[in-house]
């Protein structure tokens, strides 16, 4: 398979007090690097195929070692290195009814330095055939919005496949404009996307109705932005931070499909899921292009598998996910 991709995003330092403390307790963290395009990045490299991650770190010890680990994944990181430090997110964990909290620590971030005409994307994208980005990057602030505009608008031209996550992150827009007055301009490019129907209005504009059923709004998406393809979901039924159930839809304009249910009993670390659902998602339809039914079961027991492992990237093998798509799930020893 010689699908080419490229993500563009920052990566970021995650710090996770061990054992389920709370920050307020902890004396000690978890590291690990990782944060939405990184993850996606690194789980489709690690189903085989060649990708590129597009990002900024500091000239200093902690950027290179989270470079080293997207290379120790197989990603080809192409890292502008500028500014003086690398952004941060402390996460907690939650424990039945106590929800998981982020606190994030990412501002005046080397990724935070980049600016329009700092990256060649033309030669980035060439010989690629797919652009990955999230509704993160153009949260972050106008200069980084300008960016990912001027990434899609050459991606577009270039004839690249383009999808991506809505991801939207309500404490990270906070530099005056909402996200319903950027994204529209962004998603305008995109033939793959993943978002719920809540996104609707708050994200894209798009107005909906309180009966409105995920077929119609999401036919709706499809009618403001004519480029689409593909939208998919996923569905979490909250049992509590401990337990959940999880499925997930595709709408391709014609029909909307649904996918098996998991149940997740015990959760290890949720934080990542949706990026595993994307990059299965990405590998299901490069895979199976005329079997949107397989992808999408392929994409939901990726997000399934990734929920019993620990930090941000899902480290499930295609083989590990083709089995639990074969009913091979329930914790048996594999021998």
């Amino acid at each position: 398979m010689s699908k080419r991709i490229v993500t563009f995003g920052e990566i970021l330092l995650r710090l996770s007090p061990p054992s389920h403390l709370r920050l307020t307790q902890a004396t000690s963290f978890d590291l690990y690097y990782g944060c939405a395009e990184a993850n996606v990045a690194a789980s489709l490299s690690k189903f085989g195929l060649p990708v590129k991650f597009i990002t900024a770190v500091p000239p200093n010890e902690l950027g290179e070692s989270a470079l080293s680990m997207l290379r120790s994944f197989g990603v080809n990181p192409v890292a502008e290195t500028v500014g003086k430090r690398l952004g941060i997110y402390y996460f907690e964990q939650g424990a039945s009814e106590r929800p998981g909290k982020v606190v994030y620590d990412r501002e005046d971030s080397s990724f935070s330095t980049l600016r329009t005409g700092m990256i060649d994307w033309r030669t980035i994208f060439k010989k690629a055939h797919w652009f990955h980005w999230s509704g993160i990057t153009p949260s972050l602030s106008q200069d980084l919005a300008d960016l990912c505009k001027e990434a899609l608008e050459v991606a577009t031209e270039m004839g690249l496949t383009i999808s991506a996550d809505l991801n939207y992150r309500p404490k990270l827009w906070q530099y005056g404009k909402k996200a319903n007055e950027i994204m529209p301009d962004l998603v305008k490019h995109c033939d793959l996307l993943l978002g719920g129907v809540d996104e609707s209005e708050k994200v894209l504009g798009v107005p909906k109705n309180e009966i409105d059923s995920e077929e119609i709004v999401f036919a709706n998406w499809m009618k403001a932005f004519p480029n689409l393809k593909n939208i998919v979901s996923t569905h979490r039924m909250d049992a509590n931070a401990s337990s959940n159930g999880i499925s997930a839809s595709l709408w391709n304009g014609k029909d909307l499909l649904n996918s098996r249910r998991y149940n997740i009993s015990h959760i290890i670390d949720r934080i990542g899921a949706g990026d595993a659902f994307m990059a299965g998602m990405i590998y299901g339809l490069i895979t199976w292009p005329e079997d949107h039914q397989t992808a999408l079961e392929f994409a939901v027991a990726a997000t399934c598998l990734k929920h019993s492992i620990s930090g941000d990237i899902n480290l499930a093998t295609v083989e590990e996910i083709k089995a639990l798509m074969g009913g091979s799930g329930g914790g048996r020893v594999s021998r």
